[in-house]
């Protein structure tokens, strides 16, 4: 392989190290910090609903790990007040605002007329069944890509981008 092929190869799969090594730290973290699972650590506080996804009481989530966890989402969104829409809308402020109305992004008519204003758990649903929350909606994200601890921990971040 030539150089320019290693070089271009390398940029497609930084993004792609550095979720991994995020969540690797993450793992990390969780198991030398707590004397107790993740899975034990949230189990109480999570409902199933009638779909089957799981949805996190309001202040089950950690917003240092939800930034962490935020590095995936960082491909198509951005989060800081005024930084430009990317493959996704901006998501500051995304808490409290009515869903397919942020300026200057082409929602899906689905988007649109979801007549949904976000809130917690919405989101946390919304992150872990886009298809199922909002059907014909443009966010390509498998069902269950995210658990509901990881979708709680990226609300409690969103949060702090208010």
């Amino acid at each position: 392989m030539d150089r320019t092929k290693m070089s271009s190869a390398v940029r497609r799969l930084a993004p792609v190290v550095a979720v991994v090594a995020a969540a690797g730290a993450g793992a990390m973290a969780l198991s030398m910090n707590n004397s107790v699972s993740a899975a034990e650590a949230h189990g109480a506080l999570f409902a199933p609903t009638a779909e089957g996804v799981q949805i996190a009481q309001a202040t089950a989530g950690n917003p240092t790990a939800g930034a962490t966890g935020f590095v995936r989402c960082r491909v198509c969104h951005t989060v800081e007040k005024g930084e430009p829409n990317r493959v996704g809308p901006n998501l500051f402020s995304v808490i409290g605002r009515k869903a397919g109305t942020v300026a200057g992004f082409a929602y899906s008519d689905a988007m649109k007329n979801s007549n949904i204003t976000w809130n917690d758990e919405l989101v946390v649903k919304y992150i872990q069944d886009p298809a199922g929350t909002v059907p014909g909606n443009k966010m390509n994200l498998a069902k269950g890509a995210v658990n509901p601890a990881g979708a709680a921990d990226l609300v409690a971040f969103l949060k702090t981008k208010m």
